[in-house]
């Protein structure tokens, strides 16, 4: 039973991050205008034939794809295995460390690659990061709400002769 909750919660988080993900990216101007330039620059790449129609689509769909697991599925699966190991039960636990590792997934990226610009930062750089940051948080919110192991009841308190308060 408890392995359906988690993998209902962890579900649950993920859809509801990636959601929040592309309406703040809506409303964030910065990443809405590099979506912006990237979708139409792929649009005049399908017109002037440098590539298919079908190709252009199905690499959208795996840029999109690649976000949802580098932003909201693998830092909250890294958070919900180490807290359900070590029995986590605070919001602390799950949100902040999906968050962080969220936040912190460019330069995790770059640092597996061993690219020079793993440790620099531009302007639009740190927005994206914030942005990831709180999608992280919210994913790992919402697992916590669903997933997070309840506290367990304590023993009622007795009377000393024996009877219940």
């Amino acid at each position: 039973m408890r392995l359906i909750v988690i993998v209902f919660g962890f579900v649950i988080a993920v859809g509801v991050g990636a959601v929040f993900l592309f309406v703040s990216a809506f409303f964030d101007p910065v990443t809405r205008e590099a979506g912006l330039s990237s979708v139409l620059a792929g649009i005049f790449a399908i017109l002037d034939e440098a590539i298919e129609p079908e190709q252009a689509v199905a690499t959208l769909g795996f840029v999109i794809w690649a976000a949802i697991v580098a932003v909201c599925a693998a830092p909250l699966a890294v958070a919900a295995l180490v807290g359900e190991a070590a029995g986590a039960r605070s919001i602390v636990w799950y949100s902040g460390v999906s968050g962080v590792l969220a936040g912190a997934s460019p330069w995790i990226a770059r640092a597996s690659k061993g690219l020079e610009r793993a440790h620099k930062v531009s302007e639009a750089e740190a927005r994206l990061a914030l942005l990831f940051f709180l999608t992280g948080a919210l994913t790992g919110a919402i697992y916590w709400l669903i997933a997070a192991p309840a506290r367990k009841a304590a023993a009622p308190q007795t009377a000393s002769d024996g009877r219940g308060i």
